[in-house]
This record gives structure tokens, sequence and C-alpha cells, in this order.
């Protein structure tokens, strides 16, 4: 987001709270919901990619 639309968001959500929190609540979480899935995600594929390199490290002292 650009410096205009994020304050423009923040200051609308500030407003929001004043009338409804549960709804500043929810536009606070849609807006940090797609980090945190695309943090998790990124860490159980670098999560994965670990377990892949010792599983063939293990097989190849194994195979010694």
């Amino acid at each position: 987001m650009t410096l205009v639309s994020s304050t423009l968001f923040w200051v609308f959500t500030i407003v929001l709270g004043f009338v409804n929190p549960l709804i500043s609540f929810g536009l606070i979480i849609l807006y940090y919901l797609p980090g945190i899935i695309q943090n998790i995600c990124h860490s159980d594929t670098e999560h994965t990619e670990n377990e892949m390199k010792s599983f063939s490290e293990d097989v190849l002292e194994d195979m010694k």
C-alpha cells in the first residue's frame, strides 16, 4: 500500500472504532491476515525443504 492509502485505512479504522469496535478489529485482522498466511506457508515450505535435505543426507550416510 502507498502512504496515502495506508494513512486513509488507519484513519478510517480508528473512526470506525468509535462507532463499532468489532468492525475496527475485523478490518485490522483483514489487513494483517494475508501476511500471516504468507509467513505460515513460507515457514512450512522451508521446514519441508530442510526435512528433505536431512533425509537425503541420512540416505547418503546409510549408503556409505
